[in-house]
């Protein structure tokens, strides 16, 4: 086995989440990423050098840990750096391993991404891993293995995988550069790992149902509705905001809208008096 003396540990350490205070007073805290496992991608007799430093660039790109490669051509290319753009430190780091057994020794997590029909054990989709690999400890080490690009991977190969993942692809075509698969599953694996948005402040019921009398009134000012419908026409509207969920702000907005609405109705009944 083939190891470089470099090695870097990505998303190993955890910072804590800064605050910020602004003028009217009112603090706030960037939500921390969680700490994701150590996630390596395996490339299993690449062929084709280029799409080991398109590889490195996606694992760059999607926040992974690096990459191992099993019995490979001979990757050490410009291509390979040229397709790694601004992700050279990826293939600095990349190591080699002559059987895949030795390439998933300390891995918790073992999941073999193949296309391949047939197959007794039903795969999983990536976004259905991601969420069993989001679930796992920040110190564990999760191995997605990929095939080779003419072939993929084998039986033998599937048969050490703990998972077996397909992704979903249209019949029409439904092979994928090596590059493109990694790309698709290492974005599923991050954005599993990405933080929750905070829930947004939503209005009370005293204050949003004003709001929406005083719209109600001026659409049917401007007859928008007429006074035998607005009641059946003006619930869908209702229906549209409760959907929204209106915060505090949106429900200013629409008071604003119905205070619009009404006076342009008046200028509008103004003009045609003689």
């Amino acid at each position: 086995m083939k190891t470089s003396s470099r090695h870097l540990r990505r998303g190993s350490q955890k910072a804590p989440a800064p605050r910020f205070t602004f003028s009217n007073g009112r603090s706030s805290t960037i939500m921390e990423t969680p700490i994701m496992p150590k996630v390596r991608v395996v490339l299993v007799r690449p062929e084709n050098a280029g799409n080991v430093g398109a590889v490195a660039r996606v694992v760059a790109n999607t926040g992974l840990e690096g990459i191992d490669l099993v019995a490979p051509c001979d990757w050490r290319t410009l291509e390979a750096w040229r397709m790694a753009w601004r992700s050279e430190d990826i293939l600095e780091t990349t190591r080699e391993f002559t059987s895949l057994d030795e390439a998933l020794e300390g891995a918790v997590y073992v999941a073999g991404l193949s296309g391949r029909s047939g197959m007794r054990v039903k795969p999983i989709t990536p976004r259905a891993m991601a969420a069993e690999i989001a679930a796992l400890d920040g110190s564990a080490t999760v191995a997605l293995v990929f095939g080779c690009e003419s072939q993929g991977l084998t039986e033998n190969d599937l048969r050490l995988c703990q998972r077996r993942v397909a992704i979903p692809s249209h019949p029409r075509q439904p092979s994928l550069n090596l590059a493109q698969s990694v790309m698709i599953t290492g974005y599923e694996v991050n954005l599993a790992q990405a933080p929750e948005q905070t829930p947004r402040e939503r209005a009370p019921f005293e204050d949003v149902e004003p709001a929406l009398e005083k719209l109600q009134e001026a659409l049917l000012e401007v007859n928008f509705f007429t006074a035998d419908n607005v009641g059946p026409r003006f619930a869908e509207w209702r229906e549209l905001f409760g959907r929204a969920g209106l915060t505090p702000r949106e429900v200013k907005l629409v008071l604003a809208l119905a205070r619009k609405v009404r006076n342009l109705g008046r200028m509008a009944q103004e003009s045609k008096k003689p």
